[in-house]
């Protein structure tokens, strides 16, 4: 049986509001619905958080922890520099390397949506952060992204790939179940690849 056709976009503070104001157009135009989530950190109800313009905010009520992804056809990281603030925790557990043991919390989330072959995920611009902290999951993907996070993404082993028209990270690409983006600006493209992936699982 199909999933509901439902995204849940991931955000936090300094999320892309470019972003998110075309989500919400193109996506419920299209049958989708659209659901922001968070890590929510404790709070009781909701948190707002703002976007690069600090004037503008979501207001979002549903904490990763309680989010169920049987009930979600797509997961969305949303750029600008949000998926850097949705990792903020102090991790000080350190294993013989010196690295962290234990992965963010929106890190795991992010590994989970990806692991689950039902859901095809969106990363877009500098939203490739979010699986960073747990690399292997991209290693040997290629991927497009944010030109200021490429070498992030090459550290964790993930291939680049290119518009050799253009001479640029291409707009968008599909890699598995994963769709990335280059940037806010090639946002259309993004959307209608990742809504053209959509439609496989319908």
């Amino acid at each position: 049986m199909a999933r509901p056709p439902k995204i849940a976009m991931l955000l936090d503070s300094h999320y892309d509001g470019t972003e998110t104001d075309a989500f919400q157009n193109f996506f419920p135009a299209r049958g989708y619905e659209v659901e922001f989530i968070g890590y929510l950190r404790g709070a009781n109800e909701a948190v707002y958080f703002n976007n690069n313009n600090v004037s503008q905010t979501i207001t979002v009520t549903k904490d990763i922890g309680d989010v169920d992804l049987t009930q979600y056809t797509g997961v969305v990281f949303v750029g600008g520099y949000a998926m850097d603030m949705v990792r903020y925790e102090i991790l000080i557990e350190e294993g013989a390397d010196g690295r962290p043991t234990v992965t963010p919390t929106a890190s795991q989330f992010a590994v989970s949506a990806l692991a689950d072959q039902e859901i095809t995920v969106g990363t877009i611009c500098h939203s490739l952060w979010i699986f960073t902290s747990h690399p292997s999951v991209l290693a040997g993907r290629t991927v497009t992204c944010g030109h200021n996070i490429i070498y992030d993404v090459l550290n964790t082993g993930a291939k680049l790939a290119y518009d050799p028209v253009n001479k640029q990270l291409a707009g968008s690409h599909v890699d598995g179940n994963l769709v990335s983006g280059r940037h806010p600006f090639a946002v259309q493209e993004f959307m209608e690849t990742y809504y053209a992936e959509l439609l496989k699982k319908a």
